[in-house]
């Protein structure tokens, strides 16, 4: 199982709107840079993104994309989802997978679990919950930043 650099950009395009206000429309140059991600390839990811029902895209002098919905309770497994579709650990635990050591062998129990607790992580991390850390993080960044500033000068 891989989470793709796509995914990732798409959780983090996501967190980007549920911390502006509700309604806030940005344009792909504007996320690009926000982001710090190629417009063009930027512009798949918000494509995906407004295909699964996450974004709508608004056209026009003011255009842009803008949420679709709340997704403050929306999960890392549901983006994964959309993105990428629901990925296994082992071809094996596809349904359709056909195997001739399939009902003797002992180790498709353990992937199974392993990959069951994977999706039960993913299901419990939401992008509220990253977004209130990377707000955190970022508050203690600035917190950190202002003594070095003030013992050199810096106003």
């Amino acid at each position: 199982m891989e989470i793709t650099r796509g995914t990732l950009d798409a959780v983090y395009a996501l967190i980007y709107f549920h911390r502006q206000p509700a309604g806030h429309v940005a344009d792909l140059h504007k996320l690009s840079e926000t982001l710090d991600v190629p417009p063009s390839y930027l512009s798949k990811v918000l494509q995906q993104l407004h295909k699964s029902g996450f974004l709508i895209s608004q056209m026009g002098s003011k255009g842009g994309y803008r949420l679709s919905k709340n997704v403050e309770k929306t999960s890392m497994r549901e983006v994964l989802r959309a993105m990428q579709g629901d990925p296994l650990l082992q071809e094996c635990l596809s349904d359709h997978f056909n195997c001739e050591r399939f009902k003797k062998c002992s180790v498709l129990k353990h992937v199974k679990e392993i990959q069951d607790m994977v999706y039960l992580m993913l299901d419990r991390l939401t992008i509220g919950q990253l977004a209130a850390e990377m707000e955190l993080h970022e508050r203690q960044e600035k917190t950190l930043l202002i003594p070095s500033q003030v013992s050199l000068g810096v106003q």
